[in-house]
Protein backbone atom coordinates (compact mmCIF):
# COMPACT_ATOMS: atom_id res chain seq x y z
CA UNK A 1 0.00 0.00 0.00
CA UNK A 2 1.33 3.43 -0.93
CA UNK A 3 2.34 5.79 1.85
CA UNK A 4 1.47 9.50 2.19
CA UNK A 5 4.35 10.72 0.02
CA UNK A 6 3.57 8.35 -2.84
CA UNK A 7 -0.12 9.18 -2.62
CA UNK A 8 0.53 12.91 -2.78
CA UNK A 9 2.80 12.44 -5.79
CA UNK A 10 0.08 10.41 -7.51
CA UNK A 11 -2.47 13.15 -6.88
CA UNK A 12 -0.13 15.85 -8.17
CA UNK A 13 0.66 13.77 -11.24
CA UNK A 14 -3.05 13.34 -11.98
CA UNK A 15 -3.59 17.08 -11.52
CA UNK A 16 -0.71 18.04 -13.81
CA UNK A 17 -1.92 15.65 -16.51
CA UNK A 18 -5.35 17.26 -16.46
CA UNK A 19 -7.14 14.41 -14.71
CA UNK A 20 -8.62 16.63 -12.02
CA UNK A 21 -11.35 14.19 -11.08
CA UNK A 22 -8.79 11.50 -10.33
CA UNK A 23 -6.75 13.96 -8.27
CA UNK A 24 -9.81 14.81 -6.19
CA UNK A 25 -10.58 11.12 -5.66
CA UNK A 26 -7.03 10.34 -4.54
CA UNK A 27 -6.90 13.29 -2.15
CA UNK A 28 -10.29 12.59 -0.60
CA UNK A 29 -9.22 9.02 0.06
CA UNK A 30 -5.90 10.24 1.49
CA UNK A 31 -7.69 12.52 3.97
CA UNK A 32 -9.62 9.52 5.26
CA UNK A 33 -6.47 7.42 5.58
CA UNK A 34 -4.21 10.12 7.05
CA UNK A 35 -6.43 12.80 8.62
CA UNK A 36 -3.44 14.13 10.56
CA UNK A 37 -1.77 15.33 7.34
CA UNK A 38 -3.30 18.74 6.58
CA UNK A 39 -1.38 18.95 3.30
CA UNK A 40 -3.87 16.60 1.65
CA UNK A 41 -6.76 18.90 2.54
CA UNK A 42 -4.93 21.95 1.20
CA UNK A 43 -4.17 20.19 -2.08
CA UNK A 44 -7.77 18.98 -2.29
CA UNK A 45 -8.98 22.55 -1.83
CA UNK A 46 -6.69 23.69 -4.64
CA UNK A 47 -8.05 20.91 -6.85
CA UNK A 48 -11.60 22.04 -6.10
CA UNK A 49 -10.60 25.60 -6.96
CA UNK A 50 -9.15 24.44 -10.28
CA UNK A 51 -12.54 23.04 -11.28
CA UNK A 52 -14.43 26.07 -9.99
CA UNK A 53 -15.91 24.46 -6.88
CA UNK A 54 -14.95 27.20 -4.43
CA UNK A 55 -17.64 26.27 -1.94
CA UNK A 56 -16.12 22.80 -1.57
CA UNK A 57 -12.65 24.34 -1.25
CA UNK A 58 -13.75 26.52 1.66
CA UNK A 59 -15.52 23.62 3.34
CA UNK A 60 -12.57 21.26 3.21
CA UNK A 61 -10.26 23.90 4.70
CA UNK A 62 -12.49 24.84 7.63
CA UNK A 63 -11.11 22.14 9.93
CA UNK A 64 -7.55 22.67 8.73
CA UNK A 65 -7.62 26.37 9.60
CA UNK A 66 -9.10 25.63 13.00
CA UNK A 67 -6.51 22.98 13.86
CA UNK A 68 -3.54 24.57 12.07
CA UNK A 69 -3.99 28.36 12.27
CA UNK A 70 -0.37 28.89 11.25
CA UNK A 71 -0.84 27.36 7.78
CA UNK A 72 -0.60 30.28 5.38
CA UNK A 73 -1.48 28.15 2.36
CA UNK A 74 -4.77 27.05 3.93
CA UNK A 75 -5.80 30.55 4.99
CA UNK A 76 -4.93 32.09 1.62
CA UNK A 77 -6.69 29.39 -0.39
CA UNK A 78 -9.83 29.78 1.69
CA UNK A 79 -9.70 33.58 1.49
CA UNK A 80 -9.36 33.57 -2.29
CA UNK A 81 -12.30 31.22 -2.69
CA UNK A 82 -14.43 33.22 -0.27
CA UNK A 83 -13.69 36.36 -2.28
CA UNK A 84 -14.81 34.65 -5.49
CA UNK A 85 -17.94 33.44 -3.70
CA UNK A 86 -18.73 37.04 -2.78
CA UNK A 87 -18.08 36.55 0.93
CA UNK A 88 -15.95 39.65 1.08
CA UNK A 89 -16.15 40.24 4.83
CA UNK A 90 -14.90 36.74 5.65
CA UNK A 91 -12.26 36.96 2.93
CA UNK A 92 -11.08 40.31 4.30
CA UNK A 93 -10.54 38.89 7.77
CA UNK A 94 -8.75 35.88 6.36
CA UNK A 95 -6.43 38.06 4.28
CA UNK A 96 -5.73 40.12 7.42
CA UNK A 97 -4.88 36.89 9.16
CA UNK A 98 -2.68 35.80 6.26
CA UNK A 99 -0.77 39.08 6.48
CA UNK A 100 -0.06 38.39 10.14
CA UNK A 101 1.50 34.99 9.34
CA UNK A 102 3.61 35.77 6.30
CA UNK A 103 1.56 36.80 3.27
CA UNK A 104 3.38 39.08 0.83
CA UNK A 105 2.55 42.62 2.03
CA UNK A 106 1.81 44.05 -1.41
CA UNK A 107 -0.42 41.15 -2.38
CA UNK A 108 -2.14 41.59 0.96
CA UNK A 109 -3.03 45.18 0.12
CA UNK A 110 -4.25 44.11 -3.33
CA UNK A 111 -6.43 41.34 -1.90
CA UNK A 112 -7.91 43.36 0.95
CA UNK A 113 -8.60 46.25 -1.41
CA UNK A 114 -10.53 43.82 -3.60
CA UNK A 115 -12.60 42.85 -0.57
CA UNK A 116 -13.35 46.49 0.19
CA UNK A 117 -14.37 47.12 -3.42
CA UNK A 118 -16.80 44.23 -3.28
CA UNK A 119 -18.27 45.69 -0.09
CA UNK A 120 -18.64 49.12 -1.69
CA UNK A 121 -15.84 50.68 0.36
CA UNK A 122 -14.13 52.16 -2.68
CA UNK A 123 -12.63 55.17 -0.92
CA UNK A 124 -10.81 52.98 1.60
CA UNK A 125 -9.61 50.66 -1.16
CA UNK A 126 -8.37 53.65 -3.16
CA UNK A 127 -6.54 55.21 -0.22
CA UNK A 128 -4.80 51.96 0.75
CA UNK A 129 -3.91 50.91 -2.80
CA UNK A 130 -2.67 54.38 -3.78
CA UNK A 131 -0.44 54.66 -0.71
CA UNK A 132 1.16 51.27 -1.40
CA UNK A 133 1.41 52.00 -5.13
CA UNK A 134 3.40 55.16 -4.45
CA UNK A 135 5.44 53.49 -1.72
CA UNK A 136 6.57 50.74 -4.11
CA UNK A 137 7.60 53.12 -6.87
CA UNK A 138 4.43 53.09 -9.01
CA UNK A 139 5.37 49.79 -10.62
CA UNK A 140 2.96 47.17 -9.26
CA UNK A 141 0.45 46.04 -11.89
CA UNK A 142 -2.08 44.62 -9.42
CA UNK A 143 -2.28 47.86 -7.46
CA UNK A 144 -2.53 49.88 -10.67
CA UNK A 145 -5.42 47.70 -11.89
CA UNK A 146 -7.33 48.42 -8.68
CA UNK A 147 -6.73 52.15 -8.99
CA UNK A 148 -7.78 52.05 -12.65
CA UNK A 149 -11.08 50.40 -11.70
CA UNK A 150 -11.88 52.72 -8.80
CA UNK A 151 -10.80 56.03 -10.33
CA UNK A 152 -13.87 56.57 -12.56
CA UNK A 153 -16.20 55.58 -9.71
CA UNK A 154 -14.74 58.21 -7.39
CA UNK A 155 -14.01 60.73 -10.13
CA UNK A 156 -10.25 60.62 -9.58
CA UNK A 157 -7.52 60.66 -12.24
CA UNK A 158 -5.77 57.34 -12.80
CA UNK A 159 -2.20 57.53 -11.48
CA UNK A 160 0.47 56.75 -14.04
CA UNK A 161 2.71 53.74 -13.77
CA UNK A 162 6.46 54.17 -13.87
CA UNK A 163 7.17 54.47 -17.64
CA UNK A 164 9.93 51.85 -17.59
CA UNK A 165 7.74 49.38 -15.72
CA UNK A 166 4.85 50.06 -18.10
CA UNK A 167 7.03 49.43 -21.15
CA UNK A 168 8.39 46.25 -19.57
CA UNK A 169 4.82 45.08 -18.99
CA UNK A 170 3.85 45.76 -22.61
CA UNK A 171 6.96 44.05 -23.95
CA UNK A 172 6.41 41.10 -21.65
CA UNK A 173 2.84 40.67 -22.91
CA UNK A 174 3.98 40.87 -26.53
CA UNK A 175 6.75 38.35 -25.98
CA UNK A 176 4.37 36.01 -24.18
CA UNK A 177 2.06 36.00 -27.20
CA UNK A 178 4.87 35.41 -29.68
CA UNK A 179 7.00 32.89 -27.77
CA UNK A 180 5.10 31.59 -24.74
CA UNK A 181 7.48 28.71 -24.08
CA UNK A 182 10.74 30.60 -24.62
CA UNK A 183 10.22 33.83 -22.71
CA UNK A 184 12.83 34.42 -20.02
CA UNK A 185 12.39 37.66 -18.04
CA UNK A 186 15.45 39.86 -17.98
CA UNK A 187 16.80 41.02 -14.61
CA UNK A 188 15.31 44.43 -15.41
CA UNK A 189 11.88 42.92 -16.02
CA UNK A 190 12.06 40.89 -12.84
CA UNK A 191 12.80 44.04 -10.88
CA UNK A 192 9.60 45.70 -12.04
CA UNK A 193 7.35 42.66 -12.18
CA UNK A 194 8.05 41.67 -8.59
CA UNK A 195 8.52 44.85 -6.57
CA UNK A 196 9.22 44.67 -2.87
CA UNK A 197 7.30 46.72 -0.37
CA UNK A 198 9.35 49.20 1.59
CA UNK A 199 7.44 48.23 4.73
CA UNK A 200 6.91 44.88 6.37
CA UNK A 201 3.64 43.03 6.81
CA UNK A 202 3.16 44.14 10.41
CA UNK A 203 3.30 47.83 9.46
CA UNK A 204 0.84 47.37 6.60
CA UNK A 205 -1.45 45.33 8.84
CA UNK A 206 -1.41 48.15 11.40
CA UNK A 207 -2.32 50.64 8.68
CA UNK A 208 -5.16 48.49 7.37
CA UNK A 209 -6.54 48.00 10.86
CA UNK A 210 -6.28 51.70 11.74
CA UNK A 211 -9.14 52.91 9.52
CA UNK A 212 -12.18 54.16 11.45
CA UNK A 213 -14.67 51.73 9.94
CA UNK A 214 -12.29 48.80 10.19
CA UNK A 215 -11.41 49.38 13.82
CA UNK A 216 -15.08 49.38 14.72
CA UNK A 217 -16.12 46.30 12.78
CA UNK A 218 -13.14 43.94 12.87
CA UNK A 219 -12.40 42.16 16.16
CA UNK A 220 -9.10 42.96 17.84
CA UNK A 221 -8.21 39.30 17.44
CA UNK A 222 -8.15 38.89 13.67
CA UNK A 223 -8.04 35.12 14.08
CA UNK A 224 -11.60 35.15 15.40
CA UNK A 225 -13.89 34.78 12.42
CA UNK A 226 -16.61 32.50 11.17
CA UNK A 227 -15.97 30.35 8.11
Amino acid sequence: MDGPDETLRAAMSAESSGNKGEAVRILKDAIKRWPQHATFAVHLAESYRSIGDHKAAVKVLKKVIKNHPERLDAVLTSARSNLILGKAKIAERQFMRALSIGMDPIEGVVSISRCWMLRGRNQEAWTSALAEFKRTGSIHTGLHEILTEIAPILGYPIPAMDPIAEQDRVNSNLNRKDMPSLEVPSPHEEKHISPKSTTDASEILDELLSGPEISQKIPTDILDFEL
